[in-house]
């Protein structure tokens, strides 16, 4: 059986048969050879740019540490350094 579709219309016509039955099927595939009959290209998603505002750091190598407060750091080691089950919290002493 030779299938007229390309594989990124295959969910659609699966859902549509699933929700509908055989007549919903049938449309949709109606759709997807009156799209592509068209020669409408499908959207691609535009690329998200987010700015960080230092440079990156490695986390798998060194681990993360973050300054919750002026008070409180939080450090998680490398996955390849930790050791299960171990949490390390330090807290800051205030200076007086």
């Amino acid at each position: 059986m030779n299938n007229t579709q390309d594989d990124s219309q295959d969910p659609l016509v699966r859902r549509a048969a699933q929700r509908y039955g055989t007549v919903g099927a049938m449309l949709a595939c109606g759709m997807v050879v009156f799209d592509k009959l068209l020669g409408r290209k499908p959207k691609q998603e535009a690329a998200v740019v987010i700015e960080a505002s230092s440079d990156p750091i490695d986390i798998d190598n060194d681990g993360i540490t973050v300054e919750l407060n002026e008070h409180l750091t939080v450090h998680s080691p490398a996955p390849g350094k930790r050791i299960s089950g171990s949490r390390i919290v330090r807290k800051r002493h205030r200076t007086q």
